[in-house]
């Protein structure tokens, strides 16, 4: 089987505003899961209760269609960075469907 890429050259290019803003909003929940797990005081959260508190906030920069399900993996980075001790309970497998 063969395929023919054909690119013409007014192909839809990345624009540099949405790059910005998609930097941003990471930006933003790195900050905002470093809150979370700081608030929580002695224990660390786990990934599910970060989930849930991001979930239920109004984040308006997050891509239509896909919301904050789409961004889950900057959200766990940040979370395995900042709580490199965490539980095999909290691996990514187990929380896809518990927020």
């Amino acid at each position: 089987m063969s395929v023919i890429l054909i690119c013409f050259p007014n192909a839809p290019k990345v624009s540099p505003e949405a790059v910005k803003k998609e930097a941003e909003l990471d930006k933003y929940l790195e900050c905002r899961v470093e809150e979370i797990i700081k608030k929580q005081g002695e224990g660390v959260p786990d990934l599910v209760h970060v989930m849930r508190t991001l979930a239920s906030e109004n984040i308006p920069s997050l891509p239509p269609g896909g919301e904050l399900a789409s961004k889950r993996n900057v959200i766990e980075a940040v979370y395995n960075r900042l709580n490199p001790y965490k539980n095999d309970d909290t691996d990514s497998t187990s929380t896809d469907d518990m927020w």
